[in-house]
């Protein structure tokens, strides 16, 4: 079972919110909620309940589990006195004693809801891609509705969490509940333009109907499709 600040940093990461806006609303700096994801301090239990009431999800149970569990595994060492750990592979050893210099970035599916899989990257001078760690996150391609930008089916999207309107820019966003990847461009300072080559006609929306959770940074291609 993970850390708090590991299960706070995916729910942070699944509800589009960077450590800067979370921040705010807890009325603590940026750097507060990155130290707490990765762990170097401590939350207490005031600052985790205002945590979970903005996030919406309640981390004591899994806490105190992860604690529980932690105790039924001392329990046979101390009877057998070596007993071999079959349930931490060296992998999880690596990534926790290289944690500062490398970073693991998961790709996740384009609704957020499962996570298939891993991306490793070099931390230089503290930032991946010129941009802060933990502000990176890939989403799957799921079909060839921005082919005509050469993005396919089965292609990775490096993501930058930023609620920023980029124009001419892959944005990851969210329009009528529905997540989405779509190339915008400004029409004026209350509209924009979204394209992709599934849509009979590109779409002008307001900006103020839009959520803009990111934009695509890198297209990594799969060659298999």
């Amino acid at each position: 079972m993970s850390r708090v600040g590991d299960q706070i940093k995916e729910e942070r990461i699944k509800k589009g919110i960077t450590p800067k806006q979370l921040g705010k609303k807890c009325g603590v700096a940026e750097s507060f909620i990155i130290d707490i994801e990765t762990g170097k301090k401590i939350i207490n239990e005031k600052q985790l309940k205002q945590i979970e009431k903005i996030l919406g999800k309640n981390f004591e149970e899994s806490v105190s589990f992860s604690i529980e569990e932690k105790k039924e595994e001392i329990k046979p060492i101390i009877k057998e006195k070596i007993i071999p750990r079959k349930d931490v592979k060296p992998l999880d050893q690596w990534e926790d004693a290289l944690c500062n210099i490398i970073k693991k970035i998961p790709i996740y599916d384009l609704n957020m809801d499962k996570i298939k899989g891993y991306k490793y990257f070099p931390i230089i001078d503290k930032k991946v891609e010129g941009v802060h760690p933990d502000k990176l996150m890939y989403i799957q391609v799921l079909n060839d509705d921005l082919k005509e930008f050469r993005i396919c089916r089965g292609d990775n999207i490096l993501i930058y969490l930023n609620s920023e309107i980029v124009n001419h820019s892959i944005a990851f966003i969210e329009y009528k509940g529905k997540k989405q990847l779509r190339k915008i461009k400004k029409i004026d300072t209350n509209k924009i333009e979204m394209m992709s080559l599934g849509d009979s006609k590109k779409d002008v929306v307001f900006i103020k109907d839009i959520k803009v959770i990111g934009r695509g940074i890198r297209v990594e291609m799969n060659l298999n499709h």
